[in-house]
């Protein structure tokens, strides 16, 4: 269903409106308090949705797809073919994302995590990091054990470097977070390798 853009820009106010109020330390919300900090009639919020779980989840269905299309692959190359000066695009449009979006993800990411985006956000990395093994041609150079646990621990890095990033108040920028990724995914943290 196309929406007009009255109820796009309805639909706008009532999610900033559910972040705000979330900030602002609210834990049950009303659909009075979200119409009213939105100044959104409650006939356009039932228009829209049937409820604030409704609302929720398709704020966060909407911040999910972002995030999907900022982190598809566009233009796979194998590794050995990749300049080491080349940046996946991806990865950096990944931070610009967040930093768009940074009242959402520091809301519902940082002081008050919401499983159902957080679990939306790893389901998300994971399949990225299975992409970027496929069609970086990886799949070789993998140390021996279950490539599900590394697709998992790579993931849960990207993501608790995320959190790391809103919490230091995005003091790296997009590219510098996505080459330091990109670098402790292929050599680690070490210098030089351990005896």
């Amino acid at each position: 269903m196309k929406l007009d853009p009255r109820q796009v820009r309805s639909k706008e106010k009532l999610h900033e409106a559910y972040l705000s109020l979330i900030i602002e330390g609210h834990d049950q919300l009303s659909i009075q308090q979200v119409c009213q900090k939105a100044e959104v009639t409650r006939p356009t919020f039932y228009k829209l949705y049937k409820d604030i779980y409704e609302l929720r989840k398709d704020l966060i269905e909407k911040l999910l797809m972002e995030l999907k299309e900022a982190l598809t692959i566009q233009n796979p190359k194998p590794l050995n073919v990749i300049a080491k000066d080349d940046m996946p695009e991806n990865l950096i449009l990944l931070f610009e994302h967040i930093q768009k979006n940074h009242i959402a993800y520091e809301t519902l990411l940082i002081y008050q995590p919401d499983a159902l985006f957080i679990n939306g956000i790893q389901d998300m990395l994971k399949e990225y990091v299975r992409d970027g093994i496929y069609f970086s041609q990886t799949r070789p150079y993998l140390i021996n054990v279950n490539e599900e646990l590394i697709v998992a621990y790579v993931a849960g890095a990207y993501l608790e470097s995320v959190r790391w990033w809103i919490k230091t108040n995005y003091e790296s920028s997009a590219i510098d977070m996505a080459k330091t990724l990109i670098e402790l995914s292929l050599n680690g943290p070490y210098i030089k390798r351990l005896p």
